[in-house]
């Protein structure tokens, strides 16, 4: 069923619609808290919370097709209060990007452990913008609205970001 009737649908009370929706970004939405806090249970809790506030919030959601980016920026959000909360950093080592990324053979596994491994090299923040916009295909200004960034602001993390990881995985620094 299209995502804007179970928005609607949702919007009228309809838990089976609510369920529906959250059944195509559960996987995403929970590797999403994982990466954040790199414990099994704060990402159950931090999912649930998100879910939850996305359930009694639903009627705010003033543009159905954006729902994925919306409960996106709910679980961003309460992943990072929750390692405010908890005096957490964000992570940091590239054992993070390995949790995010499901290769189907071997060619992809290879070039998932350069790229983690070249991730390492990049700052938390630019990491965040990374997973944003390429694992869960979100548009600039999306992230910018997530992350409480001007949009030219991550637009030039982006583009740092990739000439670094290019300089990196061309210059063979990953197999030191």
């Amino acid at each position: 069923m299209e995502i804007k009737k179970l928005v609607q649908r949702a919007k009228k009370g309809d838990g089976e619609a609510f369920e529906q929706l959250i059944s195509f970004v559960r996987e995403k939405l929970y590797r999403t808290a994982y990466a954040y806090v790199r414990n099994e249970q704060d990402a159950l809790d931090i999912y649930q919370e998100a879910v939850y506030t996305a359930f009694i919030s639903i009627k705010k959601l003033k543009k159905p097709e954006s729902f994925a980016g919306w409960i996106t920026k709910i679980l961003v959000f309460k992943a990072i209060d929750f390692i405010r909360k908890e005096s957490r950093h964000f992570p940091t080592d590239d054992e993070e990007i390995l949790t995010l990324i499901e290769p189907e053979n071997v060619d992809d596994i290879m070039h998932t452990m350069d790229l983690s491994a070249a991730f390492k090299y990049l700052s938390p923040k630019v990491k965040t913008i990374i997973l944003l916009k390429y694992y869960h295909d979100l548009s600039m200004r999306e992230i910018a609205i997530i992350m409480n960034l001007p949009e030219g602001t991550v637009k030039s993390h982006l583009n740092r970001a990739k000439k670094e990881l290019k300089t990196v995985l061309k210059e063979g620094y990953l197999y030191e």
